[in-house]
């Protein structure tokens, strides 16, 4: 190592302004680019949170390469990721930024590349790094290892440290301390009001403090859980959520008689919604089952508050009747409260009253950690793509219409009610070329007039998922007693040649074969009232 570097590598602070100083402006660019159009309301305390994390970075990377200027160039590389990726998720989602729970999806991005990079800036991202990569292996060759300071160690290990002792505290000490460092920072736990109100990492930062020392409470509590043994919930005086109305007081305060009780279907369908409210080129019989349940049970909007993507955050209010108000960080991602330990749900409820209770999902069961989310929200079996024939697929999916083959297979088993909820997988996106080589003649679903290709083979799923309805309300019309059936799209497809707009609302439906719960009847709801829709269609 040169004198200069010795002597500036000596002393913390004049050894970040050489090394460290164009990386700070860099940042800084970076930051209220990211900002858009307008600064946060508080720049000062992004711009800090900025300067933190970038010197973090810096100082992680110092320690393990040894080099300075290498590390500067890599910490740069590492941020302007960072906010490519922010960037390319807000023009994907309607302007929504990273939030810290998404670091739980990265292990899906490497696994599942299919599902994300499409949405990715691809181009920009191998230009840079060939361009980054080649400035980074010049300056590893010219550069000299160095001896680092440990007022650098100490940076590096100070935020994994802190992070640890919040987690580890008592509950009674981390919380008023989470709280006490917040109040200057009113959290709304809204992706986009957060980051305008701090910046994106500045909300990450305000995040990260709350969710490590809040962990959501539960209802039931775990009785000898593991991943394989089903946990049984241990609430003295199961309480449902007021959204779920009277008819769930009822049903607690008189539950019927086993042989009474229907079966009971509910469908989160991928990406699902009336496509002919976007456009006129659709064609009007697309959905023939659809219009004719609804005619026949509820129906209206569903009041979905993401678009494009988060399936799960819909899933999750769906099945606990939990707002995301209710959920603080963990709205972002609800299933991490779920992996702690049991959560009061819908199949709880109903495995009270004596119901069966299934989870369907023709994909991987680690994807969304459902493989120790689903048995915590009371479920009893967890049937994944392991349990569908390899060749039930319809473009790169397991097909809508295995998945309602296997559920109407199982109310013609059962003896006892059966409550069988589906996350359907079929219609996917993204909607890309050679999505139906086997399906389709010419490689592609069939073109229409006015409607862009990606939107025609978004169409072909929603046909199927028309047929799946059909199906479904066949097979619990010929079952033994009776049934109900609630669909739900978890949110819009990401399809910007056809969906236009603010709204991000999808459509529901619940049927019941005996009557129906109003006959025709249009109630707009929210995900998390759904379950009071189901049990008032339910009752007899």
């Amino acid at each position: 190592m040169n004198g200069i570097s010795a002597a500036l590598n000596v002393l913390s602070i004049p050894g970040c302004i050489f090394w460290y100083g164009p990386l700070l402006v860099f940042t800084v660019i970076l930051h209220r680019i990211a900002a858009g159009s307008s600064l946060p309301r508080h720049p000062s305390f992004g711009d800090a949170a900025s300067f933190l994390i970038s010197i973090w970075i810096y100082a992680l990377l110092l320690i393990l390469t040894s080099r300075g200027a290498f590390a500067c160039l890599l910490a740069a590389l590492l941020i302007m990721a960072l906010y490519i990726a922010n960037a390319a998720k807000k023009k994907a989602l309607r302007e929504e930024p990273l939030v810290i729970t998404d670091l739980a999806l990265g292990w899906q991005v490497i696994r599942f590349p299919g599902l994300y990079l499409p949405f990715l800036p691809c181009r920009m991202i191998v230009a840079g790094s060939v361009v980054f990569g080649g400035l980074g292996v010049l300056l590893w060759l010219l550069s000299e290892t160095e001896d680092i300071s440990w007022v650098w160690m100490v940076i590096a290990g100070l935020p994994p440290t802190l992070i640890v002792m919040l987690a580890l505290a008592p509950r009674s000490v981390s919380a008023p301390l989470s709280r006490w460092l917040l109040t200057p920072f009113p959290l709304k736990f809204d992706a986009r009001q957060d980051a305008e109100s701090f910046g994106p990492l500045g909300a990450a930062i305000l995040h990260l403090t709350w969710h490590i020392s809040n962990p959501l409470s539960p209802k039931p509590q775990c009785q000898g859980s593991t991943e394989n043994s089903m946990p049984k919930s241990a609430a003295p005086d199961p309480v449902a959520p007021p959204v779920w109305g009277d008819s769930c007081r009822e049903l607690i305060a008189r539950p019927p008689s086993p042989e009474k009780l229907p079966h009971i279907f509910l469908v989160q369908a991928e990406s699902f919604c009336d496509p002919r409210v976007f456009s006129g080129a659709v064609p009007r019989d697309i959905l023939k089952n659809w219009d004719r349940l609804r005619s026949q049970g509820q129906s209206g909007a569903f009041r979905v508050r993401d678009f494009g993507a988060y399936t799960l955050r819909t899933e999750f209010a769906a099945l606990t009747g939990l707002p995301p108000e209710a959920l603080g960080t963990y709205a972002f991602y609800p299933y991490l409260a779920a992996l702690r330990s049991p959560v009061w749900s819908l199949a709880y409820f109903l495995r009270e009253l004596g119901y069966r209770t299934i989870c369907m999902h023709p994909f991987h069961r680690e994807f969304f950690f459902r493989h120790r989310a689903i048995p915590h929200l009371g479920f009893q079996e967890f049937v994944t793509i392991e349990s569908f024939p390899k060749r039930d697929t319809y473009g790169p999916y397991i097909s809508d219409n295995s998945v309602a083959e296997a559920m109407t297979d199982i109310i013609r088993e059962s003896s006892q009610p059966v409550f069988s909820f589906a996350i359907t997988m079929e219609s996917h996106g993204p909607w890309l070329p050679g999505r139906f080589k086997k399906e389709f003649p010419d490689g592609d679903a069939p073109k229409i007039l006015g409607l862009s290709d990606p939107v025609c083979r978004y169409l072909a799923h929603v046909k199927n998922a028309d047929a799946m309805m059909g199906m479904l309300a066949e097979g619990l019309s010929k079952a033994e007693r009776p049934g109900v059936m609630a669909l739900y799209g978890d949110h819009l497809p990401n399809l910007p040649d056809l969906i236009t707009g603010g709204d991000t609302a999808t459509p529901y439906i619940v049927w019941k074969t005996n009557g129906s719960p109003g006959g025709g009847v249009k109630k707009d709801i929210r995900p998390e009232e759904i379950g009071g829709a189901i049990l008032s269609g339910g009752r007899e």
